[in-house]
Order: C-alpha cells, then sequence, then structure tokens
C-alpha cells in the first residue's frame, strides 16, 4: 500500500507541476481532464475514484461523469469486485491500428526478419518517445534470450544499444537536456552514468556507425544497434540486434554491426532517405 501511496503522491505532484505549466488557450478543458485520466491509469494497475481524484486534481463530481464517458467508450474500464478503474480495450485498439499504420514498422518487417533468419536473435525495432525508447516491433528468433522487453516498453536511452544509436544522431544540447531531465541511472555495474563518458560513447558510435549496449541495461545480455533515417536525413528509430553474452563475442560484433547497419540502410532507403 505504501508503494501505491508513493505513486499516487508523485503523479499528483507531476499533475500540480502541469498544471502550473502556461495554459493553451485553444486547449479544450474536459478533453485535457479525460486525457489527465487516461494517462494516470496507464501509469497504475488500477485506480479507485477517490486515488484518481488525488492524482488528476480533479473533484470527484465532476470527475465521475467523465469516468462515466470514457467507461462508456470503452477507454477505461470498472471491476465489478472492487470498483477500481483501469485502462479499457479501446487504447489497445487504437495502438494496434497505430502500429499497423506505422510507416517505420511496415518498411522494418521484412528487413527485420532476414536478420532474424541469418541470427536467430531478437530484433527489435525502436523510436524515441517522451525522451524514452519505445518498442515498436520485437522478433524473437530461435535463440531469443528471455527479455522483460515487449512492443510498447520503454527503456532508457543511456543504457541501451538503440538508445545511444539514436542520441548518437540528435545534437547535443538535445542529449544533455534529456539524460539531464531524465537521469543517467545504473542499470548495471556496466551503464554510463556520466555525460562526458556518454559524449565519448556518441562520438565513437558516429565514427563506425553502431551502437553497442555491453550489459549495460541486462547482465549476460549483449546488443548491437544502428539508427534508421527518414527522408529528411533525421533519425527516425533505430534497429538492434540482441541476445545472450556468449553469442556476441569481441570478434564478432564487427560481422553482425555490418549486418545490422546494413539493415537500418535498407529501412532508412524505404523511407527514403538517399545517400550522398
Amino acid at each position: 500500500m505504501k508503494r501505491k501511496a508513493d505513486a499516487i503522491q508523485t503523479a499528483s505532484d507531476a499533475a500540480a507541476q502541469g498544471a502550473d505549466a502556461k495554459p493553451n488557450r485553444y486547449a479544450i478543458h474536459s478533453v485535457e481532464k479525460a486525457l489527465d485520466v487516461i494517462e494516470a491509469l496507464s501509469e497504475h494497475s488500477s485506480l479507485s475514484l477517490i486515488q484518481l481524484s488525488e492524482i488528476v486534481n480533479q473533484p470527484k463530481s465532476s470527475l465521475f461523469r467523465i469516468v462515466l464517458t470514457l467507461e462508456d467508450r470503452g477507454f477505461i474500464s470498472r471491476s465489478d469486485d472492487d470498483g477500481y478503474y483501469c485502462l479499457g480495450y479501446k487504447p489497445l485498439v487504437i495502438t494496434k491500428r497505430l502500429l499497423e499504420r506505422s510507416t517505420l514498422r511496415a518498411s522494418a518487417m521484412s528487413e527485420m526478419q532476414k536478420l532474424v533468419d541469418k541470427y536467430g536473435d531478437t530484433v527489435n525495432l525502436c523510436a524515441l518517445l517522451d525522451e524514452e525508447i519505445i518498442y515498436i516491433e520485437i522478433i524473437e528468433g530461435t535463440f531469443a534470450l528471455r527479455m522483460t522487453d515487449q512492443v510498447g516498453s520503454k527503456a532508457p536511452v543511456h543504457a541501451t544499444a538503440t538508445g545511444k544509436a539514436i542520441a548518437a544522431m540528435l545534437p547535443e544540447e538535445t542529449v544533455r537536456a534529456l539524460v539531464t531531465r531524465k537521469g543517467m541511472e545504473p542499470r548495471t555495474p556496466n551503464t554510463i552514468t556520466t555525460m562526458p563518458a556518454l559524449r565519448q560513447e556518441l562520438a565513437l558510435i558516429r565514427a563506425r556507425g553502431y551502437a553497442v549496449d555491453n550489459e549495460e541495461i541486462t547482465l549476460g545480455a549483449r546488443c548491437v544497434a544502428a539508427p534508421i533515417l527518414n527522408m529528411f536525413g533525421r533519425v527516425e528509430g533505430a534497429i538492434s540486434l540482441s541476445g545472450a553474452l556468449h553469442r556476441f563475442p569481441d570478434e564478432a560484433i564487427a560481422e553482425i554491426a555490418a549486418d545490422v547497419k546494413a539493415t537500418a540502410r535498407a529501412i532508412s532507403m524505404k523511407l527514403g532517405f538517399v545517400e550522398e
């Protein structure tokens, strides 16, 4: 209970900070309140009406009408057992449709499968969302290492190969601002935790065209990633091959990286990128 209370307090503080931000005069406040409810429930497995009221900083009387509307439309669901609310089926339907229409995903699927077929390890397609890496697609191979990552899950930029591959293509001030806000939490003893070390790592990635996660987020796992560029030459995402450490020995990294880079290049070309 204490853990949930702490999480609720953190979310409440975030909501209060958001309320202090400069308002958008074109915003529809009732829509914003409804979205606050959906976002709050996305951060928690379930919440009572009272807990929701505390998090989104809305009176229960007006919040109840919003909740009923969202429940009627399938965006949230109410448990018959305890009366708590959770996300409904509609966000899943919308997410599924979004992924199906994603140009990045559509361009990457066949190329990802080729990489899986060759190596038998897991191939990940990621993008940057809300200053974190989000997994857009994952294809597991024969030698798939049991990981917690799944489509829609997020991971820190500084500790992942895909995150570093994307960050290497961004302006340094953008990366600095990102890690300042998100922090550089050590996930393993190998995680990069300082900006100077990250800056040096990103320079190396730009020079060789690929990034390596050397047990930086999960001990016993290694990952090689390369950035995907769009028709404007800007980074759109990253693709990676990941698996158990013994399948990614030092002497094999160069060959693996060449194939990952070739895959990223093929996807980039499908997105309209033209090499000069």
